[in-house]
């Protein structure tokens, strides 16, 4: 039996009709804009004079016969374009651009079918190659498609009436809980921030040794008693190390002492008693040291599907390695980094709660309330995120003042007010909470 392979998808009669549409009426690729592009075309030729109209259109020039027919001379690919006969010729097919939009996406589903073709040749040579390994291979080709389908959905707008129920919902929500987003299941910061919100990357910044991680953790755990799924990515403590902290929170006893397995019989017990109580939480926690922003973005996904993971929290964002370019400095790879979170929380529709350093030179100052300066390696964490918040602990500084309480400073809030609230903070557990003052009493604006 004979297998010949099918040749591509394709309609090069329909890309001829694309083409003399627009050099008909140039104003009409403003509504295929960003979904009509030169890479979508398979015959070589029309692909050429595509390139032409775009680069006309980027410079503000007038699109027709003639200006395109200069335009490929100019860049001596004329000959390539099939002549100037050819584009003349183009305006012949077509008497109307009423169907431009329909043309246009019919050429790119064929144009997503000859990609998702080579991809899947790609991974039949993978697939089959003896070093191969599997895992590897379905989260690289699992990423390349997803990132095949978004591309070409970019520059697809939608109608305001797509959007107003889920807008309507939301409000909805905050009607019923007071709180629009997920919650922190701290009431002070809720009433402020109305929980995390969906796509919104949020930092979390502090000195060392003020308790971020355990903040993220006590946060955690009560968005996952709510039954709503979560994820942590530790890229300094061990998954067990994690464990500790959370049965500690959970059960009262004494964090150092679970890490230094000083139990006695009864504090045993008890923490027995509250693993199960741990057991039944969806909670999923990846420990794996030197993972790159593309591993974050394919583990989110993975999790996202699988487990329908509603939270991200990342410990910590400086320690995430970054890509490999020998030309870029500290600075320019964690501007990547923070990109790159902030574009797995949109394409996610989940918030990503990422703990970041805070530069040592506030050290220096004599009041050591961290600012937005602060944050350490790149201005660009203030730039894409839509919260900035800060810890202070003032026992931090000093250990005889008495003072267990926190300050939750909000720095930075894309759609709200910016202050501090104070919060509670139990050493022996490491667990934060609301403090014991009334609400009302909590916040204070910047």
């Amino acid at each position: 039996m004979n297998l010949t392979t099918p040749s591509p998808p394709n309609d090069t009669d329909l890309e001829r009709v694309v083409l003399g549409a627009v050099l008909l009426d140039f104003r009409a690729l403003s509504r295929v804009d960003g979904i009509l592009l030169p890479k979508k075309f398979f015959d070589p030729r029309n692909e050429a004079i595509m390139e032409a109209v775009i680069s006309l259109k980027n410079q503000n020039l007038p699109i027709d016969i003639l200006t395109v027919t200069q335009t490929l001379r100019k860049s001596k690919q004329l000959t390539s374009a099939g002549g100037a006969q050819y584009v003349a010729d183009l305006t012949t097919r077509v008497a109307s651009t009423a169907n431009l939009e329909t043309w246009a996406h019919a050429l790119t589903e064929m144009h997503l079918k000859r990609e998702m073709g080579k991809i899947s040749m790609k991974l039949t040579g993978l697939a089959y190659s003896v070093d191969g390994d599997p895992f590897e291979i379905y989260n690289q080709f699992s990423s390349e498609l997803t990132e095949l389908i978004r591309e070409n959905l970019k520059g697809q707008s939608s109608h305001v009436s797509n959007t107003t129920p889920e807008a309507s919902e939301s409000i909805e929500g905050r009607e019923k809980t007071g709180i629009s987003g997920i919650p922190t299941g701290i009431r002070a910061i809720d009433g402020v921030l109305g929980g995390h919100q969906k796509s919104d990357l949020v930092y979390i910044a502090a000195r060392p040794g003020m308790g971020k991680t355990s903040f993220a953790i006590s946060v955690m755990l009560n968005i996952a008693k709510t039954g709503r799924p979560v994820a942590f990515f530790s890229l300094e403590m061990s998954r067990v190390q994690i464990v500790f902290r959370m049965a500690s929170i959970l059960s009262g006893l004494n964090a150092e002492m679970l890490a230094k397995h000083r139990l006695d019989k009864d504090s045993k017990f008890k923490y027995y008693q509250i693993i199960d109580q741990l057991n039944a939480l969806p909670i999923y926690i990846d420990d794996n040291a030197g993972v790159t922003i593309y591993d974050i973005k394919t583990k989110v996904r993975t999790l996202r599907e699988k487990y329908k993971v509603e939270a991200v929290f990342i410990d910590y964002v400086q320690l995430i390695s970054a890509a490999k370019n020998k030309n870029a400095n500290r600075e320019q790879e964690v501007s990547a980094i923070s990109r790159g979170l902030k574009l797995i929380a949109k394409e996610n529709e989940i918030p990503v709660i990422a703990l970041a350093q805070l530069s040592r030179s506030l050290e220096t100052r004599t009041d050591k309330r961290p600012m937005l300066s602060d944050l350490r390696d790149s201005g660009s964490l203030e730039q894409d995120a839509d919260v900035v918040s800060f810890l202070y602990r003032a026992d931090y500084y000093d250990k005889n003042s008495g003072i267990n309480n926190a300050e939750f400073i909000i720095a930075k809030h894309r759609n709200g007010r910016t202050g501090f609230v104070n919060i509670n903070f139990t050493p022996e557990t490491m667990h934060y909470t609301d403090a014991q003052q009334p609400q009302p009493q909590n916040y204070f604006e910047l």
